[in-house]
């Protein structure tokens, strides 16, 4: 008898379970896959360990322990097939300093709220005079990552002024575009100043970066495809970025990976010199 009361409160115990998974109120998180380049330090890079880190990927753990909906992996690419790969559905959203163009956003899905800004500065080998300002590239031959926000605008520039500046494009890795600076192999290239900074020194690379204001100061959004699923995760995400945003974390997260706090312009203008 005792027996059959234990077999019938098991029974009554799994039902119950049974119920409850079903309504949807123990339920797994989704599984959503980021793509990010991983070679652009400090905004998103492999450890020697194999970990994703970076401040882009600070921003989406930050948002993923806000979004119990959803849970975040993160997969390295190549930056040259980054876009392509969300448009196939291999990745769900792009982290990996994504700044906003109208060009971008006729075919992505841009996140509302900015997380960062962005500035291009041109870069030369240390010594040279000959460089200053985006009219000085006519008829020198410029490293430019392809698909890259600054490399768009350098070919529309191109278009307007007759093809002066040579274009050598390249697949996005900043390393090897100093490289090619300092062995004489290329006059320029376009870069984030933060990236160039950190690794030249890491390097002791010979090179020098001057704020390029003709592109001004881009915003840094999250990326997401342009369909019914990129619209859901934006609609989960925005408003944790928003709080994030609010209550400092971005500015902090910001300052401890980058090394001061460049969600604002007057910050990030201060990165480097005019001449």
């Amino acid at each position: 008898m005792i027996i059959l009361k234990r077999s019938v409160k098991i029974f009554f115990s799994l039902v119950m379970l049974i119920a409850v998974m079903s309504s949807g109120a123990v339920s797994a998180a989704e599984k959503v896959s980021v793509g990010t380049e991983g070679a652009f330090a400090p905004y998103n890079y492999v450890t020697a360990d194999g970990r994703v880190d970076g401040y882009d990927i600070a921003v989406m753990r930050a948002i993923d322990e806000l979004v119990p909906e959803i849970e975040f992996s993160y997969e390295p690419t190549e930056w040259s097939s980054i876009f392509v790969a969300l448009e196939s559905g291999k990745y769900d959203i792009i982290a990996s300093n994504i700044t906003y163009s109208d060009e971008r956003a006729k075919k992505y899905l841009f996140s509302d709220i900015y997380y960062n800004h962005e500035i291009v500065s041109i870069v030369f080998k240390e010594g040279r005079e000959d460089i200053r300002k985006i009219e000085d590239l006519h008829g020198k031959t410029v490293t430019a990552g392809l698909g890259s926000f600054a490399t768009t605008w350098l070919e529309g520039y191109n278009a307007q002024h007759g093809n002066s500046v040579k274009i050598s494009y390249s697949d996005g890795d900043v390393s090897k575009a100093l490289q090619e600076l300092v062995s004489g192999r290329s006059d320029a290239t376009l870069s984030n100043p933060v990236t160039v900074t950190l690794i030249s020194k890491e390097q002791g690379l010979p090179v020098r970066s001057i704020f390029l204001e003709d592109i001004g100061i881009g915003k840094i959004h999250l990326l997401f495809a342009n369909n019914e699923n990129g619209r859901r995760y934006k609609e989960l995400i925005d408003p944790a970025l928003k709080k994030l945003k609010d209550d400092g974390t971005l500015s902090k997260l910001c300052a401890e990976y980058l090394g001061a706090d460049y969600t604002t312009e007057e910050a990030i203008r201060g990165q480097v010199p005019k001449q």
